[in-house]
């Protein structure tokens, strides 16, 4: 069997495997009563708190880009950014993959060049992953002290996320001294001569990326704060989000717990499996079994999120789909 079909076949495997096991003992008429707490009321607010969300994400884009120069306007960055999402999302993988699209969208639409509309969106993406992680650090070492789980995996989790940031904060720190790190790894790559020229077109935009966030690092400082500040924002309105959805469904508990969930949540989409197919839904039910909740009320939020990001993932592939016509 040729490794591609082999790997696939793995993947689709674990993923009905993660599948059976979240809805093993699921009773589909409690699923249906369960579900039917979302009342239209609930579920509009949910949906108008999840496109103020998606609007949200775009700011720190936004902010990096006028600090590049460039005058673009906030909703077709938002609009770029939902368009890869609907990419990343249904790409194997930890939520990567739209990302060439929004470089796309910002040379094409407002002629910005490659370089400057890669370096806001790896700068922005850069923020973004440090973020995530820190926020998975500091929740994971919360739930540690608390005691609620992973007490057999503690150091290797901790290890991992923290590793993360480090090394993501490492980056950063190498560009503000002048350095272009990726760059340079990619310059050693053994290719052949007929690689060569194609090769040092990339490495060329990737240094004058590399480069461009450098300087823009170094020279505004402000917007890197404040970025940072956004991104801080962004998390305690997801934390709000996935608080208000537990109670349309019922469930009202302490912050920690609620922390708890979220963590499985993100763990998730942090797999090979594209969305977290199988992944999500399974984390969900093991987080509430864990704490002590009825299952249902796993597989209802992972349905939730999945219908959730499903319709929003989609609808950034329509609107991708209609700015490359």
């Amino acid at each position: 069997m040729p490794k591609k079909r082999l790997f696939s076949f793995v993947i689709w495997a674990l993923i009905i495997l993660l599948f059976w096991w979240a809805w093993r003992d699921i009773s589909f008429p409690e699923l249906g009563k369960a579900l039917g707490r979302f009342t239209p009321f609930s579920l509009g607010i949910l949906f108008l708190a999840n496109a103020a969300i998606l609007l949200l994400f775009g700011s720190r884009w936004w902010l990096i880009v006028r600090a590049l120069g460039y005058k673009v306007s906030y909703f077709s960055l938002a609009k770029y950014r939902l368009a890869s999402f609907g990419v990343s999302y249904f790409t194997p993988g930890p939520q990567f993959g739209g990302e060439p699209l929004q470089v796309y969208f910002l040379h094409k639409y407002h002629h910005i060049s490659v370089e400057s509309g890669l370096a806001s969106v790896s700068l922005d993406k850069l923020l973004e992953m440090l973020a995530n992680f820190t926020f998975l650090t500091l929740g994971i070492a919360l739930i540690l002290w608390q005691g609620l789980f992973f007490e057999n995996n503690a150091g290797i989790l901790v290890f991992f996320s923290a590793g993360i940031v480090i090394l993501l904060l490492s980056y950063l720190l190498v560009l503000l001294m002048g350095k272009t790190p990726l760059s340079w790894i990619f310059n050693r790559l053994p290719l052949n001569g007929q690689k060569m020229r194609p090769l040092t077109e990339i490495r060329q935009t990737l240094l004058d990326a590399e480069s461009q966030i450098g300087k823009f690092s170094r020279e505004e400082p402000r917007t890197i704060i404040f970025s940072t500040f956004l991104s801080t924002v962004i998390w305690l309105v997801l934390f709000g989000e996935y608080a208000l959805a537990l109670r349309f469904l019922g469930l009202e508990t302490s912050l920690i717990n609620i922390l708890a969930i979220i963590i499985f949540a993100r763990l998730a989409f942090l797999t090979p499996l594209p969305g977290g197919l199988g992944a999500l839904e399974a984390g969900q039910v093991f987080a509430m079994q864990s704490l002590g909740f009825d299952p249902i009320l796993g597989v209802s939020m992972s349905l939730f999120i999945r219908v959730r990001d499903s319709f929003f993932a989609l609808l950034g592939l329509w609107i991708g789909g209609i700015k490359k016509k």
